[in-house]
């Protein structure tokens, strides 16, 4: 007998970009498409032990309405490279489940934990999984 199991980064409810920020979605795993960007600056922090990096996640490129997405910096799969001050977007390195370079002019499908305050004003996913 093979037991085979999958992580919490590998699984996660596909759900449309516009209905992601939903407090039905609150601490949920959910896989969402769209087009990743930095906005006008990226901030990052350390959130449970993890540095994590806020990133937009837009439904189609330059629309207004975001969801951020926390990506966890570093130089591997599924993270994002530390990017120095004054940077270009050449210089933003966000690597997918294969640890391949993303380009940021192609849809991508991020999988994480949701979060959304019941009044809206907070939607972001904790990103475990990227792919092209």
């Amino acid at each position: 007998m093979v037991l085979t199991s999958c992580s919490s980064s590998e699984l996660g409810i596909p759900v449309e970009f516009s209905k992601a920020c939903t407090v039905a979605n609150e601490k949920k795993i959910v896989e969402v498409g769209g087009y990743l960007s930095t906005g006008r600056s990226v901030f990052c922090s350390n959130r449970g032990g993890r540095m994590e990096c806020a990133y937009k996640l837009t439904e189609a490129p330059g629309a207004e309405k975001s969801i951020t997405a926390d990506i966890e910096q570093g130089a591997r799969a599924n993270q994002a490279e530390k990017l120095k001050s004054g940077y270009k977007r050449e210089d933003i390195k966000i690597r997918d489940n294969n640890g391949n370079t993303i380009d940021l002019t192609k849809k991508v499908k991020v999988t994480g934990k949701m979060s959304v305050t019941p009044d809206l004003t907070v939607c972001l996913i904790q990103v475990t999984r990227i792919e092209q």
